[in-house]
C-alpha cells in the first residue's frame, strides 16, 4: 500500500530560510582553495531529522576566484585528518577538481542518517541540494537561483500543469519517491520537476529534473 505526504509549501520554505542562512560566510574566504571558515556541521544541525552516522563528520573546503565562490562538502571519518588543500589528491574530471580529504566518501549522503518520516526524506532532498550549494557566489550559484513552488504559478508556457504543487513523499515497500517543482531564471525561464529516489531507510538517492516548461530568456550572472 502506497502512503503519500503533501507538505505545506510554507514550512519547506522556512526549513530552506534556515538552511541558506546557516550556510551563509560572514567573511569573504581567501582566493583559491582554503579551508572552509563555515563548519558545514552548522548546516546539518537546521535538519532536525537527519544526523550524521555514527563516526563521520562533515568537512569542507572553499574555493574563490574574484566575486565567484563554490565549496565542497565531504563527509569523512571524525578521526581522519583534514589537511590543507594542496595537501590532498584532486577530483580529476570534477568541476574545479576539487580537493578531496583521506577517508573521504564519494557521496557524503551516504554518511546521513534520518528518523524515517516522510519529512526526513524531503529534508534529505533539501540538505543535499544546499550542501552542493554550500561556498557558491556568483557565478558558482545554481540552486539559490530556485525557487520551489506550491502551487501553479501560471506562466503561458507551461507545458504541464500537474494537480499537486507541493512538495510530495511517497512511501512504497522498500522504497520512497520525493517530488517537488522549482522555478529558475538562470539562462532560460523554466520550471522543473525534481523527483529523488530511495531505498527505505536510506538516505543516499537518485535524482531526475525534469523541464515541464520554458520561457524566455532569463538571466545571467
Amino acid at each position: 500500500m502506497n502512503t503519500k505526504t503533501v507538505f505545506p509549501i510554507e514550512k519547506v520554505q522556512q526549513l530552506r530560510d534556515r538552511a541558506i542562512k546557516a550556510r551563509e560566510f560572514e567573511q569573504m574566504p581567501q582566493e583559491g582553495w582554503s579551508k572552509s571558515a563555515v563548519d558545514p556541521m552548522r548546516l546539518l544541525v537546521v535538519f532536525s531529522s537527519l544526523r550524521m552516522k555514527d563516526g563521520y563528520v562533515l568537512r569542507a573546503y572553499q574555493f574563490r576566484e574574484g566575486g565567484n565562490g563554490n565549496g565542497f562538502v565531504w563527509a569523512m571519518p571524525e578521526k581522519a585528518p583534514f589537511p590543507e588543500p594542496e595537501e590532498c589528491e584532486r577530483v580529476r574530471g570534477h568541476f574545479l577538481e576539487p580537493p578531496k580529504p583521506p577517508g573521504a566518501l564519494d557521496n557524503f549522503m551516504e554518511a546521513i542518517e534520518g528518523d524515517g518520516t516522510p519529512w526526513s526524506y524531503l529534508s534529505a532532498s533539501l540538505f543535499a541540494r544546499e550542501a552542493r550549494e554550500f561556498g557558491a557566489r556568483w557565478h558558482g550559484l545554481s540552486w539559490s537561483t530556485h525557487t520551489i513552488l506550491g502551487s501553479d504559478p501560471q506562466y503561458p508556457w507551461l507545458e504541464v500543469h500537474p494537480e499537486e504543487w507541493r512538495p510530495v513523499v511517497i512511501e512504497e515497500k522498500g522504497s520512497v519517491t520525493v517530488s517537488f517543482y522549482t522555478y529558475s531564471g538562470l539562462e532560460t525561464e523554466a520550471v522543473y520537476r525534481h523527483t529523488d529516489r530511495y531505498r527505505a531507510g536510506n538516505y543516499a538517492f537518485k535524482s531526475e529534473k525534469t523541464i515541464i516548461g520554458k520561457g524566455p530568456m532569463g538571466y545571467i550572472f
